[in-house]
């Protein structure tokens, strides 16, 4: 109801509505507070302490206060609606199908388990989000006859890195457009060359996977049979639809991509449903996912909101003003040293526990590109960089953590096959970044 009403808000703007979805913000912050990790309270308390000292001091009155519990519900709207465009896929079948495809390739003889996983991860994690891992996991499972599960495994992790520096339905593209006020044309098609060399990094590295304790998973080929009307036309459709929807309205709307998304993630699988009769039983798959979504999403969601809450404090103070300054002269006037500066501060916040929508909300709110004689898009693609490489070494991270219950290790088993892998991807993505900027593109 809360992500709803600020859909609603962006095309019938009230006070009300805004006032309203921030209160909604705020009982569920308390809510969520006692559930979640100890590490992640102690991080919300410290956010949401600093935010209210700054409030105070700026003489803030307290509607305006409680309007910063709301701040983030743009992020919000879209980390809790997009997972409705993955439950419309199973709900219609689309993903049994896209199974059985991948089992009939590897009946007729296609052995190529790892390239065949990170292509699947890549192309569907652009729609489907964290719910990528998984699903291709379970069809990798399902279908490849002879690999080794968890070089697989961080394989599909490292797939899904590939969607983050460009994908208008990922929650960091959704933020960074926000706080720098940009379209996802300003920096699409940059982020899809980086995601390109991000690729071919991942393809020169994939031969250093190795764990220790990781034997070669032996199955028999079985195929199910698929009947000749079962085809990946309806999937591929759908999929066409949503992008070009998205694009569209975001180029013939005032409101932003991030809305947009939201918004088509509600609508169109319900009018697709409809058409395709699976509407009964998409509504009983939503249904059972929204009686979960708090129990999964209790973390999300309290970081995500004191987040907001921290940011929009920070942007009632001079304080970024005194921390670009420092900054600026820590990286001795040297935009190179301070986007590198600022993508290893991220990464080392990251490792300790620090989310990276607090790291680049922080930044983001603190920072003036025009102080250091930057674009706004460069210094939207610094942070990209910084949240995609954070995100590949954090053992809080939603990926890391996923990809550890699937292969039922700990996340730092994982962090230690990424170092390299994360070191390299912060150095080259930045250095290419900041030719863009000195070839005049940025």
């Amino acid at each position: 109801m809360t992500t709803i009403l600020f859909v609603a808000s962006n095309f019938f703007p009230s006070y009300l509505l805004v006032y309203t979805y921030s209160v909604m913000g705020a009982i569920l912050l308390m809510f969520s507070f006692f559930y979640i990790s100890t590490v992640n309270r102690l991080v919300i308390s410290i956010l949401l302490t600093i935010g209210s000292i700054a409030f105070f001091i700026s003489n803030v009155p307290i509607h305006i206060v409680i309007i910063g519990f709301g701040e983030n519900m743009n992020l919000l709207s879209l980390f809790l609606l997009i997972p409705l465009i993955g439950t419309f896929m199973s709900s219609a079948g689309y993903l049994t199908i896209l199974k059985k495809k991948v089992q009939e390739r590897e009946a007729n003889g296609a052995q190529h388990p790892y390239r065949l996983s990170y292509i699947l991860t890549a192309m569907t994690g652009v729609l489907l989000n964290y719910g990528a891992i998984a699903i291709v996991k379970r069809i990798s499972s399902e279908s490849f006859s002879s690999y080794h599960d968890k070089k697989l495994t961080l394989n599909i992790m490292r797939a899904f890195g590939f969607c983050m520096l460009w994908s208008p339905y990922f929650v960091n593209i959704g933020l960074i457009l926000v706080l720098f006020d940009l379209s996802w044309f300003d920096i699409g098609g940059y982020g899809f060359i980086l995601s390109s060399i991000y690729l071919l990094l991942s393809w020169v590295l994939f031969r250093r996977i190795s764990f220790s304790d990781d034997p070669i998973v032996q199955r028999k080929r079985v195929v199910e049979h698929i009947h000749n009307q079962q085809s990946l036309t309806p999937f591929f459709i759908f999929c066409a639809a949503l992008i070009f929807l998205s694009f569209l309205l975001d180029f013939l709307l005032v409101a932003n991509m991030l809305t947009v998304v939201s918004l088509l993630a509600v609508t169109l699988p319900f009018i697709w449903a409809i058409f395709t009769n699976v509407l009964k039983s998409f509504v009983q798959d939503v249904s059972e996912q929204v009686q979960l979504a708090f129990i999964r999403l209790k973390n999300e969601l309290a970081v995500f909101i004191s987040a907001g809450f921290f940011g929009m404090a920070l942007s009632q103070t001079d304080i970024g003003l005194h921390i670009s300054n420092v900054l600026f002269r820590a990286s001795l006037g040297s935009i190179f040293l301070l986007s590198i500066f600022i993508v290893i501060l991220t990464i080392s916040l990251a490792l300790v526990g620090i989310h990276p929508v607090i790291i680049v909300i922080g930044i983001g709110s603190a920072l003036s590109p025009v102080k250091f004689g930057v674009s706004p898009e460069y210094m939207a693609m610094i942070l990209l960089i910084a949240w995609t490489t954070a995100t590949q070494m954090s053992p809080f991270s939603g990926q890391v953590l996923m990809t550890s219950r699937l292969m039922n290790v700990q996340p730092i088993a994982i962090i230690k096959q990424n170092i390299l892998f994360a070191i390299l991807l912060a150095w080259i993505l930045t250095t290419a970044t900041y030719i863009f900027l000195l070839l005049g593109w940025l």
